[in-house]
């Protein structure tokens, strides 16, 4: 399921929810009064539902969603939230049916849109999400523009589609300049795509509207690596010791600064030392997973491991996604940390989808997919396992 899409599925009248109580009878429908507003009713139960369901108690928001339902069926936004409720609930049949429901009774509902473009794009529907996407944007009355094309980047990503999603996200900035998730993911693309310029322009903007998190600083140490400035980079890495030293990055940064001094140690051995960088260089043993670059420093980062697992560059990108993009997801130590089976595989966590794994271990999403025979980009879920190495080196 593509991440961040999945989180960031905001229905718009979650912050208007009421909390009134007593104001719904608990008989059965037709012995109310003459008096008695099933609009009104229906607005109060599915608000309670929704309410509920951020609680995570689904027993109850599934008794009030239906109470709304059966007081007005004909509701597009309890329509919209039940199948909410359903998508969160993994069954996306129905979530499809009410989704269908709530779009032909407002078919000018940019939020019902914007949602299920979401939705099309988790089950990897690009080209049916995009259309939903744009139905919500070219909507005059619509007013998260900047949210909708945000999503649009990150349904693109998911496909592999970058240039798509760096167009997106360019839009999403056109409409909120200061759009925190967008400036980060944006940076994070130019990083991904060698446009180390761009990248550490939009990374400054983005230090401009936003506290300073291990994943920006990461995120700085790759783009001054990138840029073959390693004092940069390095005092990048040592504020994030000094800052979050518990922040599994941190514990990546100290992993690649001690294979990049043991490997100038061993160069410095057998070479003259203005030599050491090219020999570096030299050495190393290019793999289907890696993504080349001019850069002696950054060639040095993606050289054979002791064990044969080349394909490991650590990236950091637990942000958030949701079609409300990816804000900071909280990370989950058991996939994030280091050790000598995650050189092998890697245990799928709530908000990352194929894109984000295929940075975080520096891996292109094409081969991970022939690696796990995976249809499509979008076919994954938490907890899944998937294989960082080719078959032949797999292991049961």
């Amino acid at each position: 399921m593509v991440a961040g899409l999945r989180t960031s599925l905001k229905i718009g009248f979650l912050s208007a929810i009421i909390f009134t109580s007593g104001c719904v009878s608990n008989s059965q429908s037709g012995l109310y009064g003459g008096n008695f507003d099933h609009e009104e009713a229906a607005k109060t139960r599915m608000s309670l539902g929704l309410t509920y369901l951020q609680n995570n108690n689904y027993t109850q928001a599934k008794k009030n969603l239906d109470k709304a339902l059966e007081f007005n069926p004909r509701s597009a936004d309890v329509q919209f939230a039940m199948a909410y409720y359903y998508q969160l609930v993994g069954d996306n049949l129905r979530a499809e049916e009410y989704y269908e429901t709530a779009i032909d009774l407002a078919p000018n509902n940019g939020d019902i849109a914007n949602s299920y473009g979401a939705f099309k794009c988790q089950n990897g529907e690009y080209e049916k999400a995009k259309a939903y996407f744009f139905d919500a944007i070219n909507n005059r009355l619509y007013a998260n523009a900047a949210q909708t094309y945000e999503n649009l980047a990150l349904c693109a990503q998911s496909q592999g589609k970058l240039d798509e999603a760096i167009g997106y996200f360019q839009d999403a900035l056109k409409h909120q300049p200061a759009r925190g998730k967008s400036l980060f993911l944006l940076s994070e693309l130019y990083t991904v795509s060698e446009q180390w310029e761009l990248a550490e322009s939009t990374l400054r903007k983005y230090e401009r509207v936003a506290k300073v998190t291990p994943d920006s600083l990461w995120l700085a140490y790759e783009i001054a690596k990138g840029k073959g400035d390693l004092e940069t980079a390095k005092g990048y890495g040592e504020m994030m010791m000094s800052l979050f030293p518990e922040s599994e990055l941190t514990k990546r940064y100290l992993v690649q600064r001690e294979s990049m001094q043991n490997k100038v140690v061993k160069t410095v051995k057998s070479t003259q030392p203005n030599d050491f960088e090219t020999q570096i260089s030299e050495n190393q043993t290019n793999t289907d997973g890696l993504t080349q670059t001019s850069s002696n420093d950054k060639e040095n980062e993606k050289s054979v491991a002791q064990d044969n697992d080349a394909q490991r560059q650590s990236q950091s990108n637990n942000t958030d996604n949701a079609p409300t993009a990816t804000a900071n997801t909280p990370e989950k130590a058991q996939n994030t940390e280091l050790s000598v089976q995650s050189d092998k595989f890697h245990v799928v966590k709530e908000g990352e989808n194929l894109y984000r794994i295929s940075l975080l271990h520096n891996i292109k999403m094409a081969t991970l997919q022939e690696w796990n025979n995976l249809e499509n980009t979008g076919a994954i879920i938490a907890g899944q396992t998937l294989w960082l190495v080719p078959p032949s080196m797999q292991e049961e």
